[in-house]
């Protein structure tokens, strides 16, 4: 079992919801408690936690004392010590996964609680020390031949859940090194962090951006939190001075940024060449037997096809009546959605209603788990609560769900679409969980959006398809209505398209072209880093976009980049939710071409790890090594943008 993986997952799990405190007018008691989700599903009490944080702390010692029972003089019976060894580092990595997310879900409701964060340093270091004292285990491992260790498979059925996992050592053997070499990398984790550490010190604590008015001549403390924000107002000069306080501040924080910018991607070329890859591309993928065809394919591809954003980007300006495009007007709305709100309960019947083409036993599903008294979902923010959302889990429980909507406001439509994502993800993991054996339960990040993705994209063409219904049907005023609701509709899916797929692979190149930098000992420089993101900024964005010199330093502002080729995955789940969305839909309103859309989507569902990230998607339908799905992706894009061209013109 390997604890880094384990770790890794669930930090990165953690991070999926931002850091910052939901700014709640509600305090945590005044949320009823059937809308908030239970840990105590996983311990009853913290004296039960403690148990297990005691068997892990001396369980380590066990699985290190089985060095030398693989193979090698001392191996007397690699097979059953093989065998032994699993069993008891099951448990363990169990145990773990419990005792993380039970303190993480304490944590994430009552962030000011610092008995809660001192527990997850506690897991921290532990899964640290379990790193570096089994860093023998695939060196050993791999001094078993492939063949000899093909036999004790067959010779003893419990080691095959196994097979896939060795046989996956095997594949990267060239890349795993001697055991002292293991030893010293495992302990250099808690160095090669350090770049993003203090990025985000410095970015949530320390720096401060000042002061701007607001519309009604009120002042407001800038921060890159809340840009999220201020940058959708409606009124152009606060949108304006929020983005040049904000970047002006990073600005002046060039040489720094550029710093940490080098450091991380310098960790990236030394755990490279560690481990012999050829690039921090290569290195960063084949460990995840994602083929490099699958990066190259999107971002050339993309490229080639931003033709569809550049007339969006037309069509926004004219709808803003504004002089030129700018950076402030990147995220505003161009058409108001008439406000409507929904109760939590409203909110899932409406998720539950789209999904219907996912079948009966999905729906089930959800609808139990979505269930308030259920205790997998928390979704009303409160007084410091983590913001954002996400859904996680342990084995042995059932998943959990965090939001941060309005108590008393109730739901947006964007908030109803917030738990049709994380419920994909929900039954990703359910549903994996109950099929897959323990060592192929959990999927690849590669894999983990498309889920939550599928999902959105079928529930807003159900949205979308209303819409058009209800225009086409509309008269006198009421048309006007029905176009304005459908056009914002329209605008809504398209800019969300937008961010997802072209402005995460714009990242994604910005992120390529930086380590290839670092590879090749070019300087790493605030200069040489904001001419290169503005340079792509205008690629991606056209003619129509006009920056200035400061949003060639937004790149200081995404956090994502210290996370290691990461942000492509955004991009592919895109293009692969849209395709398998459109075939799953088909399906359903008839088309017998589509026969068995839904059942190989639900069978990918399941699959967990049972085969590399590209394959999985294969079998459901798409071929992410192929340029196809990003062209068709860009196709879809093109033709929302030309309908709400054509409604705009329109008399």
């Amino acid at each position: 079992m390997h604890f880094k993986t384990v770790i890794l997952t669930l930090v990165l799990t953690c991070l999926t919801g931002t850091l910052v405190f939901a700014q709640g007018t509600k305090s945590r008691e005044d949320i009823p408690e059937q809308y908030k989700w239970k840990p105590e599903h996983i311990y009853a009490s913290i004296e039960d936690w403690q148990k297990d944080m005691d068997f892990l702390k001396t369980t380590v010692d066990d699985l290190a004392a089985f060095k030398g029972r693989f193979a090698g003089e001392k191996a007397e019976d690699p097979a059953q010590s093989l065998i032994a060894y699993n069993d008891l580092a099951e448990e363990a990595w169990k145990k773990f996964e419990r005792t993380w997310t039970y303190v993480m879900y304490n944590s994430d409701v009552d962030l000011a609680n610092s008995v809660w964060t001192g527990r997850l340093q506690q897991l921290q270091m532990m899964a640290v020390d379990y790193g570096q004292k089994l860093a023998w285990v695939d060196p050993e491992l791999l001094q078993i031949p492939q063949e000899t260790m093909h036999q004790y498979i067959a010779q003893n059925p419990k080691l095959e859940a196994y097979r896939k996992a060795y046989d996956d050592l095997y594949a990267r053997q060239e890349h795993v090194l001697s055991e002292p070499e293991e030893r010293i990398l495992a302990l250099s984790g808690n160095v090669t962090g350090t770049s993003s550490d203090v990025y985000g010190k410095l970015t949530d604590v320390d720096m401060r951006w000042g002061y701007i008015l607001d519309e009604n001549g009120d002042s407001v403390e800038v921060s890159d939190a809340s840009w999220v924000t201020w940058r959708a107002n409606p009124n152009r000069r606060v949108r304006e001075d929020f983005f040049k306080t904000l970047f002006t501040g990073y600005k002046n924080y060039g040489t720094t940024m550029a710093a940490l910018m080098n450091g991380n991607v310098k960790k990236n070329v030394y755990l490279a060449q560690a481990r012999n890859y050829e690039n921090t591309l290569q290195a960063a993928l084949k460990g995840q037997f994602i083929p490099e065809q699958v990066y190259t394919n999107l971002v050339e591809t993309a490229r080639k096809n931003t033709a569809p954003l550049h007339k969006y980007n037309e069509v926004r300006k004219r709808l803003l009546g504004v002089d030129a495009l700018r950076h402030w007007d990147y995220y505003v709305g161009v058409m108001d959605l008439p406000e409507e709100r929904y109760t939590w309960e409203q909110g899932v019947a409406m998720v539950t209603d789209a999904l219907k083409p996912l079948g009966q036993q999905y729906t089930t599903d959800i609808t139990s788990g979505l269930n308030p008294g259920s205790g997998w979902v928390d979704p009303f923010t409160s007084q410091s609560k983590r913001g954002g959302a996400y859904s996680s889990g342990s084995y042995g429980t059932h998943p959990y769900m965090l939001y941060n909507f309005d108590y008393d406001k109730g739901l947006s439509l964007d908030d109803v679409s917030t738990i049709a994502h994380e419920v994909g993800h929900a039954m990703h993991s359910y549903y994996s969980e109950k099929t897959q054996p323990f060592p192929n339960k959990d999927y690849a990040i590669f894999n983990a959006e498309v889920a939550s993705t599928t999902n959105e994209a079928i529930m807003n063409h159900k949205i979308l398809e209303q819409a058009r219904q209800e225009y086409k049907k509309a008269k006198g005023e009421a048309k006007k209505l029905a176009k304005q609701k459908l056009m914002a509709l329209l605008e809504n899916n398209i800019s969300g398209a937008r961010d997802t797929f072209y402005r995460q692979t714009m990242f994604a190149t910005w992120e390529w072209e930086v380590n290839k930098m670092a590879e090749n000992g070019q300087p790493i420089t605030a200069e040489a880093l904001n001419e290169l993101y503005l340079n792509l900024y205008k690629e991606f964005q056209g003619p129509v976009m006009e920056f200035t010199d400061l949003s060639a330093v937004e790149w200081s502002y995404i956090p994502h980049f210290y996370r290691g080729y990461y942000v492509f995955s955004y991009a592919t789940s895109y293009a692969a939710a849209v395709a398998l969305a459109s075939d799953i839909i088909a399906e359903s309103q008839g088309d017998k071409k589509k026969k068995g859309a839904a059942d190989r989507y639900l069978a990918y569902l399941a699959s967990g790890s049972a085969k590399h990230p590209v394959e999985l998607l294969k079998d459901a339908g798409v071929d992410m090594t192929t340029a196809a799905p990003v062209e068709a992706f860009t196709q879809w894009f093109g033709a929302m943008v030309n309908e709400l061209d054509k409604l705009s013109t329109e008399k």
